[in-house]
């Protein structure tokens, strides 16, 4: 059975989730979360995502993120597989290390923001690692104590934070003061496993994202919204990873069909040879590929306009009999 296509709109919110199989341990130590979070920063300055907030737990771990144009499949593939080969090699063990494809589920901004930032750092209350907002301070394995500027807190160096605490507060003092004050109404001391916990519609998302749905946390509006742009999305035939060797392998056949060199392709001219092959790569592209016009443009150099217009010039004739 197919894949369903996730929910992936740049320079949105989304938090992500990756289990153990059969709920094994992904972390057996220290040196384990320190590996791990050595390369998850590596890989996020490589996609150029902002880190809102994080958790490692030893069978599980959370992340809230900030996104770009990149797929989240170029951090997640080499933060995922590279971590499980380093893990396996370390404990002398073969086979998945998680527990199918990682969960991803997009989140609206400011209040639903609020709940997921308090629910992934609340996660070591709900766990009994900690029982008390104090010891959360000195937890090292998630975003809270680097949010309130506890000295040595690992969340430096790859975690962004103006960009969690700005929702609290235009001051930073206040930010923080009320930061805190959300997270400690959060805190449910006479069941501490509910603590941070999220409102119903929100855990059946995340409960959908577990079993492959596209899940999204937030009004109706956002909602409906997040669907029609998933359902242009999931229109394309190609993932944007594979977007620039598709358009390769295109020019390639285009330029070998109209006997010109590939970097001709680039040139702009009259009618002739050379525009031709440019009307009829951009059909090809546009058309029977369903490439985003801003990508193809992209490729050529030049701007979408002209890209439109040369990929609707590329149409094949329908010959008269």
């Amino acid at each position: 059975m197919p894949r369903m296509m996730r929910f992936e709109l740049p320079g949105s919110l989304v938090h992500i989730m990756a289990r153990g199989i059969d709920n094994q341990p992904i972390f057996h130590d220290n040196d384990d979360r320190k590996e791990f979070l050595k390369r998850f920063a590596q890989c996020l300055s490589q996609v150029g995502y902002r880190c809102i907030s994080w958790c490692l737990m030893r069978n599980h771990y959370h992340f809230f993120l900030r996104t770009t144009e990149n797929p989240m499949s170029g951090l997640m593939r080499p933060l995922n597989g590279g971590y499980a080969r380093w893990f396996n090699k370390k404990y002398a063990r073969r086979g998945y290390l998680f527990q199918d494809r990682y969960k991803s589920v997009l989140c609206q901004d400011q209040e639903y923001a609020q709940q997921l930032i308090r629910y992934i750092h609340l996660n070591p209350v709900r766990a009994g690692e900690v029982s008390s907002l104090t010891q959360l301070g000195g937890w090292a394995w998630c975003g809270h104590g680097f949010l309130i500027s506890v000295k040595g807190a690992t969340g430096q160096g790859f975690q962004d934070r103006n960009e969690a605490l700005r929702r609290f507060g235009a001051i930073p003092t206040d930010a923080v003061r009320n930061y805190l004050d959300y997270l400690q109404q959060g805190i449910n001391g006479q069941k501490p496993e509910l603590s941070g916990i999220l409102g119903e519609t929100e855990r059946f998302e995340i409960q959908g994202s577990y079993k492959g749905w596209p899940a999204v946390i937030g009004d109706s509006t956002f909602a409906r919204s997040a669907m029609e742009r998933h359902a242009v999305a999931a229109w394309r035939k190609h993932r944007q990873s594979d977007y620039r060797e598709v358009l390769e392998k295109i020019a390639a056949e285009v330029c070998r069909q109209f006997e010109i060199k590939e970097d001709c392709l680039f040139s702009k001219g009259r009618r002739n040879s050379i525009s031709q092959a440019r009307e009829h790569f951009c059909y090809r592209a546009c058309y029977e590929e369903k490439l985003p016009l801003s990508v193809i443009a992209r490729f050529l150099g030049i701007t979408v306009t002209p890209t439109f217009f040369l990929a609707r010039r590329g149409k094949p004739k329908k010959k008269v009999i």
